[in-house]
């Protein structure tokens, strides 16, 4: 070996020694000068975001444009960005080759390339992993990380915390408590707008791209945005907030168990420990779903489950003001205890992958979003692979038509490949725990709107009434 490849190998070990902690982050420096973050659209993601955004500063390269991602068919409806730059993932669960980077501290990730730079941690949030562990230097203050770690952990009864902290939208100094108070204090505001926010057009991009790594500057921004798009302003957001509250408590029901599928949308009822709510009520023009309210209405509860009808989803999470003795995993209660009860009938309903690309790209032309993921070929297989049956091998004539239809736009297939797509079907079973699941004190089950009327009788509006008897049924004596 001549002395120049020596040099080079010599080179190349010390960048593998002081590599931070993504792989081949300097290799990835001098491929590309622009990026592009997808990123989770609550504060950690945003955060997750940020911080992503500094710590590529740190090889040359500046990030470009910024695209709020969120679980379901929106996220096959992100667009795919521009070729040339680096594309990375934070905060999101589900990958897709396209991604270089993929970071996440969720409990399960699937559909990443094995190629790309991945972090794939367990902690309270995905900024303190980037901001503490992926960069070599701070990105965020650690005062800000223990907020941030807060807010996505829901650790509020540790701090003492009450509803009305996590819910309202306006921060005004208060001089009567401490500096660290109102730091918490407007990090909780911070929280509360971006969840109101996030659906205007631009919010997230714009407080991804323009914000400083620190809640404050967050704040600032959002006070700007909020100002020269003419959001509704925070005084308003909190008089909603009163509003709702007193509808929802207008909505409460007495009664038992049997009850429960009969509440209508926006009632509730205190079972034993646990709260049971249909869907969310009212939700107006000016006013956003707060998931605490419930537990400012009944704040003797352990627990609270929602079924969101409409979307065929629920929700369970423990009441995180309330200090519960038993330590209780909730993802593993609702995927062991619960689900269970419907996996022989469940097993038995075939999802075409025709409706999975129907639904999965519906956003892409009601939104008219240019140039968008979409739902393709990989993303099928690296989400049900393992539980398709008789599903042809690769280089088979039926599975290259089925891989070349699959990934063409949705809007532009014949009624010939729509059929062709009719062949390939998975169990709604293994659909719906593919996409479900969430923290350890709060979980989801979703792809239940997939089921129609013919294949459970009532559709996936009564098996959502039907999954919400049973966790009440599981969770009232807990």
């Amino acid at each position: 070996m001549d002395l120049i490849n020596k040099i080079d190998v010599l080179l190349e070990e010390t960048d593998k020694i002081n590599e931070s902690g993504l792989r081949d982050m300097r290799k990835l420096g001098k491929a590309f000068d622009k990026a592009e973050i997808y990123f989770h659209m609550d504060l950690d993601g945003v955060t997750s975001a940020i911080g992503m955004r500094e710590y590529l500063k740190q090889y040359g390269i500046k990030t470009v444009d910024a695209h709020p991602i969120q679980y379901g068919a929106s996220e096959f409806s992100v667009p795919k960005g521009q070729p040339t730059t680096l594309k990375c993932l934070v905060d999101f669960a589900h990958g897709k080759t396209m991604f270089h980077i993929h970071q996440d501290h969720h409990e399960g990730q699937v559909g990443y390339s094995p190629d790309a730079s991945i972090s794939f941690k367990k902690k309270p949030s995905g900024a303190g992993i980037i901001s503490g562990e992926v960069s070599t230097k701070d990105i965020f203050p650690p005062a800000d990380l223990k907020i941030i770690d807060m807010v996505d952990s829901a650790g509020y009864a540790q701090e003492g915390l009450t509803p009305d902290d996590v819910i309202r939208a306006s921060f005004g100094v208060d001089k009567s408590i401490s500096v660290k108070d109102n730091r918490r204090a407007m990090g909780l505001v911070v929280n509360k707008l971006t969840l109101t926010y996030k659906n205007k057009p631009d919010f997230l991009k714009q407080l991804v791209l323009n914000a400083k790594p620190s809640l404050l500057s967050m704040y600032n921004i959002i006070k700007k945005l909020a100002l020269d798009s003419g959001y509704t302003p925070p005084s308003k957001i909190d008089a909603e907030s009163e509003k709702y509250q007193k509808e929802q408590k207008s909505k409460i029901r007495e009664g038992k168990l049997s009850d429960v599928k009969n509440l209508k949308s926006g009632e509730s009822m205190l079972l034993g420990n646990i709260i049971v709510q249909n869907s969310g009520g009212f939700m107006g023009k000016d006013r956003t779903y707060d998931r605490y309210t419930p537990f400012k209405l009944h704040p003797e509860a352990n627990y609270f489950t929602i079924a969101w009808v409409g979307v065929g989803l629920i929700q369970l999470s423990k009441n995180p003001f309330k200090n519960i003795e038993k330590d209780l995993h909730l993802g593993n209660i609702m995927m062991g205890d619960v689900m269970p009860k419907f996996q022989s009938t469940l097993q038995n309903i075939d999802i075409t992958l025709e409706t999975l690309k129907y639904n999965y790209e519906r956003d892409i032309e009601k939104k008219k979003i240019q140039n968008a993921v979409g739902f393709k070929f990989e993303d099928f297989m690296a989400l049900y692979s393992d539980v398709l049956k008789d599903f042809p091998k690769e280089g088979t004539s039926f599975r290259d038509l089925v891989m070349d239809i699959t990934n063409k736009p949705y809007k532009k297939l014949s009624q010939k490949q729509k059929a062709i797509m009719k062949k390939v079907s998975v169990p709604a079973w293994d659909i719906i725990m593919a996409g479900s699941g969430g923290h350890k004190a709060i979980t989801n089950v979703s792809g239940l709107s997939f089921i129609k009327k013919d294949q459970y009788s009532g559709g996936y509006v009564q098996l959502t009434m039907d999954i919400l008897y049973e966790v009440a049924k599981r969770m009232m004596n807990e």
